[in-house]
């Protein structure tokens, strides 16, 4: 019995269009430190302030489910990853159980498909607990192997947030990418 390589890739790709196909929704949760600019950059997407952004005090209080109607995207905005560990374990309880429920679910389409974990990138800096936390969500994650995909967020200065996104590629994170974005105009004053 001889197998038809050729025939057997176009069969895999034929199975893979079908299920893109089928895919009427993609679905994302975005997780970060407070005020790292997680709903700028969700507004940014849908084009539009669904989103609320703020100076000061935290906006986001719980997870937030986001859509636009005629958009095949659902963005899942996250309470603001703050210092104490008991918010950190409670964000990544929530992000686990809604990846578990969309899994369980076993529709294509409320399965969570990645999560961008977003960094400031104009403050060069990622702290040693969002490294644990990354590494531990990472390891939570490995039955339901959604990607994680590291955001830097205001990344003003191209040379600055490249040279950062190499250091952080260099902490070996087991994420499947790391992307630079500025998702808002940056305003430089006269007055400076």
């Amino acid at each position: 019995m001889s197998i038809d390589i050729n025939q057997v890739a176009i069969d895999c790709m034929r199975a893979i269009n079908d299920k893109i196909k089928n895919l009427k929704r993609l679905n994302i949760i975005v997780a970060g430190k407070t005020g790292v600019g997680k709903s700028t950059l969700i507004n940014s997407i849908f084009r539009e302030e669904l989103a609320e952004t703020g100076i000061g005090k935290p906006i986001t209080k719980h997870m937030k489910t986001l859509s636009k109607p005629d958009f095949p995207l659902t963005i899942y905005d996250t309470k603001g990853l703050e210092m104490g560990n008991d918010v950190q374990a409670e964000v990544k309880k929530e992000i686990i159980q809604t990846i578990k429920d969309g899994v369980y679910s076993k529709d294509a389409n409320r399965a969570i498909h990645c999560l961008w974990y977003c960094i400031n990138a104009a403050s060069d800096r990622i702290e040693d607990r969002e490294i644990e936390w990354l590494r531990s969500f990472t390891e939570e994650n490995k039955e339901t192997q959604v990607p994680v995909i590291i955001v830097l967020t205001k990344s003003f200065s191209k040379k600055t947030a490249e040279e950062f996104r190499n250091y952080i590629d260099n902490l070996n994170l087991n994420v499947e990418q790391i992307v630079v974005v500025l998702a808002k105009d940056y305003e430089i004053d006269d007055d400076y």
